[in-house]
């Protein structure tokens, strides 16, 4: 998984947080006032039944216990995540609008889209980092190949051929597979979906020959044998997927890649809003029904300080930036 050793420790350190959360929370609620006194939107920028919108559901349910207040969960899907990001940047900065992101939409869409009308880390408060999922390197049993050689080899015969599905121009699922054609020297024809859901579909149904997925989403039909897993894109196999070797094991060195889930606010909510809303969110991610859920969907599951994940963004930005200039990736 490529997460910076201080993320990676977050998850370890979590008990602790849970310590310091309620400890936090506790003491700003005064300052905070009687926050929040009413229902509190999570904007989710991706359409129903992918990764991110069940990830929303299920923190949401266990987080509006924590607030004493109902989540109420819009997906506002579009643009890479674009579309839900700008109604959060527009929202009031009080702490009723909330932004749960995904790496594809806080670090990779700025360096694909010229003209956002937002600056993601000016106009948007890092909250926590919540988890992340290790993609799976799906394909339709009718291409039959079983595994990732078989597929270079494939791909090597015919090249522009085979295509691959992604949640989205710029998502994780798109990038991974640029970075695969990176290192491998093949190359495959992208089909944009909108969202995991759709790409998993059009992968099942044979519109495309494979995908990088969600391990969430994928489980289910990969267990019913409709999608067959080539590999993971984590730095080790996966206990929900212990048959599937990693695209390192593979053969391609240098390969690691997940999807990153985070919790933003609009800028300008005040800080002991934030302190709240953060101490919830942490006890409600060290809620064990939750965490094993979650654990159970292929997501390691975080909780973050806003400044840690404010540097996380920083170096996410950075590296995809590269990836994005060295394979000339752009939004048609």
């Amino acid at each position: 998984m490529i997460l910076p050793r201080s993320i990676r420790l977050a998850t370890l350190l979590l008990p602790f947080c849970l310590l310091w959360g309620g400890n936090a929370g506790a003491q700003s609620a005064t300052a905070a006032g009687a926050y929040p006194q009413r229902p509190v939107n999570l904007i989710v920028p991706w359409p129903p039944g992918g990764a991110v919108d069940l990830l929303a559901r299920q923190l949401g349910t266990v987080l509006a216990k924590e607030l004493g207040q109902p989540i109420v969960i819009e997906n506002k899907s579009g643009a890479n995540g674009s579309i839900g990001h700008a109604q959060a940047v527009r929202a009031a900065p009080d702490g009723y609008t909330t932004l749960l992101a995904t790496n594809s939409t806080f670090v990779i869409g700025p360096h694909l889209y010229k003209q956002l009308p937002y600056q993601h880390e000016r106009d948007l408060a890092p909250v926590s980092l919540l988890g992340a999922s290790p993609l799976v390197l799906t394909v339709n049993p009718a291409l039959k190949v079983k595994t990732l050689a078989q597929l270079l080899a494939l791909a090597r015969e015919k090249p522009g051929r085979l295509t691959f599905a992604s949640g989205g121009q710029g998502s994780t699922s798109h990038l991974a597979a640029e970075q695969l054609m990176a290192l491998t020297g093949i190359e495959m024809t992208h089909i944009p979906y909108q969202g995991g859901g759709p790409a998993a579909t059009a992968v099942m149904s044979g519109e495309v020959d494979m995908a990088f997925l969600d391990l969430g989403v994928s489980l289910p039909f990969l267990k019913s044998g409709r999608l067959l897993p080539l590999a993971v894109s984590s730095d080790q196999r996966s206990p929900l997927l212990p048959e599937a070797p990693t695209v390192a094991e593979s053969g391609v060195k240098d390969f690691e890649i997940a999807t990153a889930f985070a919790l933003f606010v609009p800028a300008r909510t005040p800080a002991p809003v934030i302190d709240r809303l953060h101490g919830a969110l942490v006890k409600a991610l060290g809620d064990a029904d939750l965490r094993q859920k979650l654990i159970h969907q292929g997501v390691i599951v975080m909780g973050t300080s806003p400044a840690e994940l404010r540097d996380y963004t920083t170096r996410e930005n950075q590296r995809w930036g590269k990836i994005i200039s060295d394979r000339h990736i752009s939004v048609k």
